[in-house]
Formats: structure tokens, sequence, C-alpha cells
């Protein structure tokens, strides 16, 4: 995935849910505040937020690409996560689950950004395979981009979510990005996965585009 500041060498990848009731709320202060306010950080290049198409648990999804890791690290980034904003802190209250998984890059092709979005979350995996598996998925009709990252367990979970690693993985997770010009290719394709992806059981999500977000110049 890359955007005019360059590629991102590092993903923050977020599954949230949040209360049904508050919804509206949500998606103005997310696209009003909270992106836009991540993206002040040094090292933040783009943010996209996705709705899923059919998940109750987690009907968001939030991806920020970065130019290192280690922009997790740093301390205006640290200072966003101890120091909210009065609205943000309101609307922490009415989270619900909360999956958080960061990632160095391994591999990113693309052409255009998708309007729809399939989330392969994978457990281990062989690295062999999972590079044949993306050759065939890159090479699928009306695919855009497909991208692979690998998650960096030794970023410190959120200081407000309970304080436990939110992925709660005994190895390493792989996560594969496959975007695609509509939901409809996404919806044939996740039913007729490369085999060698198959094969690992993927945690699979299907999600629409909602906004796309460029850090300041």
């Amino acid at each position: 995935m890359r955007d005019s500041q360059g590629a991102a060498s590092a993903w923050l990848a977020l599954w949230n849910g949040f209360d049904p009731a508050l919804d509206a709320q949500y998606n103005d202060w997310h696209a009003r505040e909270h992106v836009p306010e991540r993206l002040t950080v040094p090292g933040m290049l783009r943010a996209s937020r996705y709705r899923a198409v059919d998940d109750a648990v987690y009907p968001y999804f939030t991806l920020y690409e970065m130019a290192s890791i280690d922009v997790l690290a740093s301390p205006q980034y640290q200072a966003l996560l101890q120091h909210p904003t009065d609205w943000t802190r309101r609307m922490r209250t009415s989270f619900g689950e909360l999956l958080r998984i960061p990632c160095e890059v391994i591999d990113s092709a693309a052409g255009v950004r998708g309007t729809a979005l399939m989330s392969l979350q994978i457990r281990g995996g062989d690295a062999a395979a999972l590079r044949a598996g993306m050759r065939q998925l890159s090479a699928a009709a009306g695919v855009v981009g497909v991208h692979s990252g690998r998650e960096d367990t030794a970023v410190a979970p959120l200081p407000w979510h309970g304080g436990a690693p939110m992925s709660a993985a005994q190895s390493s997770t792989h996560l594969l990005l496959v975007e695609a010009q509509s939901l409809d290719i996404l919806q044939v394709l996740a039913g007729a996965l490369p085999a060698q992806i198959a094969a690992l059981q993927p945690v699979l999500r299907l999600h629409r585009l909602l906004t796309l977000h460029d850090a300041p110049h």
C-alpha cells in the first residue's frame, strides 16, 4: 500500500465493536477527530476506514500505514494514548471487542486502492506457501492489490483496554489484505481461496471502504 509519502513498512490493524446505539456518533468522532489526530504523529502515512460486511463482533476495521513500527513507541503517539481528548475519553467507554495487530510489512503490491477489502488473519504459516497463495490472489480478475504483514508481538498493548495483548497469539500472526474493485469479487474469491491459503484456516473478514485519510504534508 502506497501514498504520496511513499511505501509503508508497517501497519497497525484494528478491528473493533462499538455500542450500536451510538453508531452515528462513533463514525463522526472516528472520521473527524480520532483518525486525523493519529495522522499528526510523525511516521503515520495514511489511514483507511472500513465497515464489515457481516460481523457483529467487529463491525469496523481501520488500517494505519506507517513508515516504521517504531512510530507506535514514539513520544508523540504515546502522548495521544495517555492524554486523550475529552471527546475520545467519552467514546472509549462505548467500545466493544477490540483486536489490534501491529505488523511489519512483508510484501505489498497495488496499482490503485480498492473499494472493498478482504482481511485474512493466519496463525503462523509457511512463508513459501503464503507467497504462492498471494501470487494466485494477485492474478484473480478484479483484484487490485495484495499485501502481507507479520505481527510484531513486542509492541505494547493499549493501556486503556484491559492491558492484555489483543491478538492473544501463541505464534506470530500473518495478515493478508486483498483489495478489489468491488465486494462481489471478494465474495466469490472468499469461497475459492488458493489451496495454500485455505489450508492455513484463516480468519476471513470482508469490508467495504468508508474513508481514506492521508497525513498532512
